[in-house]
């Protein structure tokens, strides 16, 4: 087979997980539209008690502000935990994993034909998030004060959640591990690698944890570009460990990721349960 008629094979796969999701998420239920108000609603609903605990001289555009790039990076990661580590396993359930290996075309994409579902999902969701912070608080007030530094965090933080719902999906699809495992991961991943509150104000304990992981650098550097933040360590510092690990840890979630499929591939799927 030529390169073209790769790539032609590879666009076709891709259109064709595209359309396959489409169909099941948006056209034969409402799931994906009760879910994108249910989850701002629930998110904001739960934030809204810091507005309480506020200090007096602290704008209420500041705390929205907060809000909204926290409410933003845990979406983010329940993008990369939901549509692109869980899919996998829906996928396989659903027929569509099965047809992808047996054209012959990559496993990646899968991927590629759930991103336009993934960026409409989260530009609907943020765009209702800032709608009701904006009633309930004040409208956030969001200025981007190293535009550079902003790409770049925004670069690393979707390269650690890729590698992330690699290790996840193939460990998922090869081990049988259940969706309740799933929901516990993200939620407490957020929260625990400083996803959701700058690493300056956690815990010295909890902050140390999540220094360790790739997930609290990129969250860092992007709250830093928008001028909500101080680092808790020299610029350059940041930089540098915010290309080298998430690179690092997507090279490792690339074999890891290699290994469970073969694993699939000589074992078959663990259980019969999705769920």
């Amino acid at each position: 087979m030529s390169f073209s008629d790769r790539i032609r094979l590879f666009i076709n796969s891709a259109k064709t997980v595209f359309v396959s999701y489409v169909k099941a998420e948006l056209l034969r239920s409402k799931g994906f539209f009760l879910g994108l108000i249910s989850m701002a609603t629930w998110l904001a609903t739960l934030m809204l008690p810091m507005t309480l605990f506020r200090e007096p001289e602290t704008p209420a555009s500041l705390v929205s502000t907060y809000m909204f790039v926290g409410i933003a990076i845990f979406q983010a990661y329940s993008v990369s935990t939901w549509d692109w580590g869980w899919e996998l396993r829906y996928s396989l359930f659903g027929g569509v994993l099965e047809n992808v290996i047996i054209s012959g075309s990559s496993i990646f994409v899968m991927y590629v034909g759930i991103i336009p579902i993934t960026i409409s999902w989260l530009i609907l969701s943020l765009s209702i998030t800032y709608v009701m912070l904006s009633a309930l608080i004040t409208p956030p007030a969001l200025q981007i004060v190293n535009p550079l530094l902003l790409l770049l965090s925004l670069t690393s933080l979707m390269i650690v959640l890729f590698a992330y719902a690699m290790i996840l999906g193939s460990t998922l699809i090869a081990s049988g591990t259940s969706g309740a495992i799933v929901e516990f991961v993200s939620w407490i991943l957020p929260i625990a690698t400083g996803g959701i509150t700058p690493l300056a104000n956690l815990p010295h304990t909890m902050r140390l944890i999540a220094l360790l992981t790739p997930f609290s650098y990129p969250a860092e550097l992007l709250r830093h570009s928008l001028g909500l933040t101080t680092l808790i360590m020299p610029e350059e510092t940041m930089i540098a460990i915010s290309i080298l690990y998430p690179a690092a840890f997507l090279a490792f979630s690339y074999a890891y990721f290699r290994k469970q499929l073969s694993k699939l591939f000589k074992e078959g799927v663990k259980t019969a349960s999705l769920w």
